[in-house]
């Protein structure tokens, strides 16, 4: 079967980019000490090799817009957000919650889906 052929796999997507952060920052997030040090973590993850190898596109860029980081009970947490395309064709929504000391975690919601207007791309974060 040629890659063509390959039909788009919403859980394998949201795995492989769980991975990528994974093999970047490891697969539990190390400790911050405020949401300026998340933003730099974040941002270590942008532009993974996946993408062009698989026929994905990412806009903004993965991890795409990000929210204001949040101070929790559990640390630091900030969620990004960026539209996710499979050969050129809109395939949904990716939502990436970062935690200082937590697991990432990856969701691909569907086509559509509003990411809010408070989220700001995290390059200019």
């Amino acid at each position: 079967m040629a890659d063509d052929d390959v039909p788009f796999n919403p859980g394998g997507v949201m795995r492989a980019y769980r991975d990528h952060v994974i093999s970047v920052l490891g697969y539990q997030l190390p400790p911050v000490k405020s949401g300026a040090e998340l933003i730099e973590l974040a941002k270590r993850t942008a532009g993974p090799a996946l993408e062009p190898e698989h026929g994905l596109s990412t806009e903004p860029p993965f991890p795409g817009k990000a929210e204001v980081p949040e101070e929790m009970p559990t640390g630091w947490r900030m969620i990004c957000a960026c539209t996710l395309r499979h050969r050129g064709v809109e395939r949904g929504v990716l939502f990436t919650t970062f935690v200082g000391g937590r697991k990432t975690t990856v969701v691909l919601n569907a086509p559509g889906t509003v990411i809010p207007d408070e989220y700001k791309p995290l390059a200019s974060r």
